[in-house]
């Protein structure tokens, strides 16, 4: 079974990810306190990463810059999801697989996670 992080500070978002990708057939785990990310990210042994970019006292750009640049994580798709209009260029600045625009319509969402867990 595929495994997907989800690091994001607004529960709600969480809770809806995660309902989504269960359902999908996703193993799904989660955390919402950045303080050690990256022994998390580590344990977590995910396939993709599903990220915001603005979280509380951390953006999200560098946690994915953390990812791509860790010898033992560099393959580990990360997907950007964020409000933010200047996603594309962030995406490209974080070395990230992919992004996902807030409010997400559920269709692309689930398209762009099975295009880049796969």
């Amino acid at each position: 079974m595929k495994r997907v992080l989800i690091i994001e500070d607004e529960q709600d978002i969480v809770d809806i990810a995660t309902m989504i990708l269960e359902d999908e057939g996703y193993e799904v785990c989660s955390f919402s306190n950045f303080l050690g990310f990256e022994g998390r990210v580590n344990a977590s042994r995910a396939d993709l990463v599903l990220l915001d970019l603005n979280l509380n006292g951390y953006h999200g750009k560098d946690i994915c810059k953390y990812i791509k640049q860790n010898d033992s994580l560099k393959q580990t798709k990360v997907v950007l999801m964020s409000a933010n209009r200047d996603i594309q260029l962030v995406k490209e600045e974080a070395g990230a697989d992919a992004y996902i625009c807030k409010p997400f319509d559920l269709i692309d969402f689930i398209q762009t996670i099975k295009t880049h867990i796969n």
